[in-house]
């Protein structure tokens, strides 16, 4: 029994945090959607007394015409209340997710990492707590749930209202029907709301069916060409299926109990029938009092009705422990505010001391005793095969990772110690998958030190990355809009979007960011503009330190400095030259990689 009370304690505890959530819409709707719910709550109960009025009218000699208008007014009210409220709660409810979407995106945002970003458990609760989809008859979102729960609450307001008015009549009948009615209610609503519980088991699943849906859109062109519309089908219904037949199958079970709930109904209904009918025909209840006591019977017993908003609220409830958990993992974490104005005017000094990195849940590490110095000014190229570490080493560089064992320094300061944010306003970093913004050409440059906007060195900047905004690919100039979606934007091909990107880098560099970083930056840059990269870009950035991370052994041969990655640890480091007279594995890469342009000159 104190398991059980326990139990029943924490219920009551949801269920009003429930609707302290209404508290995050506006009062204005949030008290117009109370009112509503108390004009539809209290409609029942009149109209059961007004229709005895006009009974009690109609057989006296007296006009049925004020009860009969007063009837139709209440049963006027009662409709147009229905149709205010839900278009109140949808209202409502939108607001109340707005708000919890944007609590996700600032605990998503607080950790000054991005691991806990590929954590499958934070990406299961970040979705059950902010995902607006439905499916099986009810909507999964706290805004929802909100408004579900003050449906309930005026319809619980409502049955007892009833109950009170036919307890004047029959007390032990009324009684009776409202405590059959809720004990019913209770457990229906056990049975079916068991079904979000499987259904939210299969949050895994679920990410997949809106990964593939989404797929279907951005992948379109491929899918066509390589005719993969029937393997997308399939695969989109087979995770589907994973996702929902669980639940479907657990249905059947549920609709077989169903049975002996709807014949207890069923003589609770001949039970509120026979009384006052027989009460009626032995001569004590009046006619009218008789269609008064029957209309607050059905009254009361629309408590036993199980309306969407029940899933609404169990899967709700979901949602919350969900934001709960988010909550109490990242909610101390300070949220992420204006990144400040770069600081110190030279470039710093940067070692990685025995440097170990570990991702979680990997079974071998990506670094083991690494160590690497970056001197001020100088310009280092990270090379070596996939997998050996190169965008890893960035990403600890920027404090989005920390080091497992070991650490790394900044001008003899542990990063660890650092403010992550003042850390990365001197950093300025090109990633191999950049942001295409959807704003505007301008935009997409200045983001890269917010709150610096200049036109002249973002115009002077896309010039030094080989662009330039007179360019009929932009014809409004900055203005012009890079949204490929949008009916005035226009979108880019694969190199210009590159330009952009590295004008971006630029621009920061102009606004005092004095260490940067280009992962892969002439991926998508032709044999021409790769050529002249290093000429256009790298030197245009003297005084400046700058690692390069590429495939492309053409584009860092002229790096001060070349750092060849393997097995978690420096290999070998050196100038280009240096490393082709040892005959190592920068030797062999390069050696392949122009093998293909000596055959051809041959």
């Amino acid at each position: 029994m104190p398991q059980a009370g326990k139990a029943v304690r924490s219920l009551i505890v949801e269920r009003i945090r429930l609707l302290r959530l209404l508290g995050r819409s506006s009062s204005g709707a949030t008290l117009g959607l109370c009112a509503v719910h108390l004009l539809a709550a209290v409609t029942p109960p009149l109209t059961a007394y007004a229709a005895s009025l006009v009974v009690e009218a109609m057989n006296a000699p007296r006009p049925a015409l004020v009860p009969c208008v007063v009837l139709g007014v209440l049963l006027l009210v009662g409709e147009i209340s229905d149709q205010g409220r839900e278009g109140l709660a949808h209202v409502v409810a939108m607001r109340v997710e707005a708000s919890v979407r944007s609590a996700v995106r600032r605990l998503a945002l607080a950790p000054d990492g991005i691991g806990h970003l590929e954590n499958s458990d934070f990406a299961d609760d970040a979705m059950r707590s902010a995902d607006r989809d439905s499916a099986l008859g009810r909507s999964r979102s706290l805004g929802s749930a909100a408004t579900g729960q003050l449906t309930i609450m005026f319809r619980v307001l409502s049955a007892l209202a009833s109950t009170a008015l036919l307890a004047a009549y029959f007390p032990v009948l009324a009684v009776a029907l409202l405590v059959v009615a809720l004990f019913i209610r209770s457990v229906i609503r056990r049975q079916w709301t068991a079904l979000a519980k499987s259904l939210d088991a299969r949050a895994q699943d679920q990410r997949m069916v809106y990964y593939l849906s989404e797929l279907a859109v951005r992948g379109a062109a491929e899918i066509r060409v390589f005719g993969l519309g029937d393997w997308l089908a399939g695969r989109f219904r087979g995770a589907a299926f994973a996702s929902a037949a669980p639940t479907w199958r657990r249905m059947w079970p549920v609709l077989r109990r169903q049975w002996w709930t709807v014949l207890v109904l069923a003589v609770c209904a001949v039970a509120a029938l026979a009384v006052p009918a027989s009460a009626a025909l032995a001569g004590t209840l009046p006619a009218d009092r008789l269609v008064a006591c029957l209309l607050l019977a059905v009254s009361l017993f629309a408590i036993t009705a199980m309306g969407q908003e029940a899933f609404d609220i169990e899967y709700g409830l979901h949602a919350m422990r969900a934001l709960d958990r988010l909550t109490d993992r990242f909610g101390t974490a300070a949220a992420v505010g204006v990144v400040p104005r770069p600081t110190g005017s030279a470039p710093p000094l940067i070692r990685f001391e025995n440097v170990g990195f570990t991702y979680p849940g990997a079974d071998r590490p990506v670094f083991a005793g690494l160590t690497l110095t970056l001197r001020p000014g100088e310009t280092v190229a990270l090379v070596g095969e996939n997998g050996a570490g190169k965008t890893t080493l960035v990403k600890l560089l920027c404090g989005l990772y920390r080091p497992t064992v070991g650490r790394i320094t900044v001008d003899g300061q542990d990063l660890a110690t650092m403010d992550p944010h003042a850390w990365r306003a001197r950093i300025g970093v090109l990633f191999q998958d950049f942001i295409r913004y959807p704003s505007t050409l301008r935009d997409n440059i200045a983001l890269s030190a917010p709150g610096q906007q200049d036109d002249d060195a973002v115009r002077a900047a896309l010039r030094a990355a080989g662009g330039d905004d007179r360019d009929p690919a932009f014809p409004a100039g900055l203005d012009t809009r890079l949204w490929a979606e949008g009916a005035d934007g226009v979108d880019l091909s694969g190199g210009q979007w590159q330009q952009v990107a590295i004008a971006r880098l630029l621009y920061a560099r102009q606004a005092g960011r004095h260490l940067l970083v280009l992962d892969e930056p002439t991926a998508h840059l032709d044999m021409s503009a790769e050529a002249d990269f290093y000429r256009r870009v790298i030197r245009s950035v003297s005084g400046t330190t700058a690692i390069l991370v590429s495939h492309r052994l053409s584009t860092v041969r002229h790096a001060d400095r070349i750092v060849l990655l393997r097995d978690g640890q420096v290999a070998e480091r050196g100038t280009h030259s240096e490393l082709l007279t040892l005959d190592g594995g920068y030797a062999r890469f390069f050696r392949l990689q122009a093998e293909p342009f000596q055959e051809e000159h041959r």
